[in-house]
């Protein structure tokens, strides 16, 4: 008996078995969507959020100016934050860092202040804002979902959107409020479609 006769049937049992096991991609059954509805001084737009697969949420913004508006061109800070209410903007609380009970883990780092920025669960990538005061933003993130769980949208307050006057610049723990992106210039509430 030679070795190719052991190898070949070896291999063609490996590959059969290969073929039979599909990879799993998280996929879920049903994509979760949410959206929200931007609004601020001279600023209008709407961001829709999907979750097609498991610790996936996919976010699509678009925001336009008029020539008033503080969305001007170059980058602007955006951020998921704490609390599902806009009026006024400052309801909205700290950037999202999760919804943690004490008494489910202690041990959590639960922080909505700068302390924890730019490690925060809601800190998005910035927005660009051409010559035209147009914006838009693609981002994936893991660090949220729409579907329940600790790291869910859709606690007992809601979550928000945030458009800041200025750009991240992913400071950590950054020395003033400007350093994630300075005064808040535009808010929507994230809402299940």
């Amino acid at each position: 008996m030679n070795i190719l006769s052991l190898v070949v049937p070896s291999l063609a049992a490996l590959v059969l078995l290969g073929g039979c096991t599909p990879y799993y991609t998280g996929k879920r059954d049903n994509t979760l969507r949410a959206y929200a509805t931007i609004v601020g001084e001279g600023i209008t737009g709407e961001a829709d959020l999907y979750e097609e697969y498991e610790g996936r949420v996919r976010i699509t913004l678009k925001l336009e100016g008029t020539a008033a508006s503080k969305l001007t061109p170059g980058r602007h800070a955006i951020h998921i934050h704490e609390t599902g209410l806009c009026k006024p903007f400052t309801e909205a609380k700290g950037h999202y860092d999760g919804n943690l009970d004490a008494l489910v883990n202690p041990e959590a780092n639960v922080n909505p202040g700068l302390g924890n920025h730019p490690y925060h669960l809601g800190d998005l990538p910035n927005l660009k804002v051409s010559k035209d005061r147009k914006g838009s933003l693609y981002t994936i993130t893991s660090r949220v979902t729409l579907s329940d769980g600790l790291n869910t949208l859709f606690d007992q307050d809601g979550s928000a959107l945030i458009v800041h006057e200025l750009e991240d610049q992913y400071l950590p723990d950054p020395p003033t409020t400007d350093g994630p992106g300075g005064a808040r210039i535009a808010c929507g509430v994230i809402v299940r479609r």
